[in-house]
């Protein structure tokens, strides 16, 4: 008998390879988009941190505003002297403001962070006024960015800080 081939073998050998490379593509493109919502949840998560850092905690040492940066461990913009949940030191804010304005590295370092980040706090009511205004001195690109946004006590009046990740 001679070996003969069938036109209903060739179909399935050719549906089977159709099929055997959808599989293939389909496992390909799934892990980067996977890959995708990992970074966006990582960037979600530490803008979450870096908030919660700056409105909770007073900073390491409780007066870093007044030492030099190489005394510096943590920053925090919570008024030790008042034991109250998001309320913020005046003199903290402006030497949080100060130091970003010059020296955006050594914030970075101070919050902990890798990414590129934008933190602004802006006072409420008839006279609204933006005592922090700090973001990244070169070139923004954003293609993922993450906002997280807290309402604030300060003195007498209360705020929105924002803090942006990328």
């Amino acid at each position: 008998m001679k070996a003969q081939i069938s036109i209903e073998y060739i179909i399935s050998v050719i549906v089977f390879i159709l099929f055997a490379t959808y599989i293939f593509f389909r496992v390909i493109v799934y892990p980067a988009g996977y890959i995708n919502e990992i970074k966006t949840q990582r960037l979600k998560s530490e803008a979450y941190q870096i908030s919660e850092l700056l409105v909770n905690d007073p900073g390491e040492p409780l007066d870093w505003n007044i030492k030099p940066d190489n005394e510096r461990i943590r920053i925090g913009l919570s008024d030790s002297n008042q034991n109250k949940t998001n309320f913020l030191s005046m003199n903290k804010i402006a030497e949080f403001n100060d130091t970003c304005n010059t020296n955006y590295d050594e914030i970075k370092r101070l919050i902990g962070t890798d990414y590129q980040f934008s933190i602004f706090l802006s006072s409420s009511g008839t006279a609204s006024t933006r005592l922090i205004n700090c973001s990244y001195p070169g070139m923004v690109v954003k293609p993922v960015k993450f906002e997280v946004s807290r309402i604030v006590a300060f003195d007498s009046t209360y705020g929105e800080l924002i803090v942006e990740l990328w």
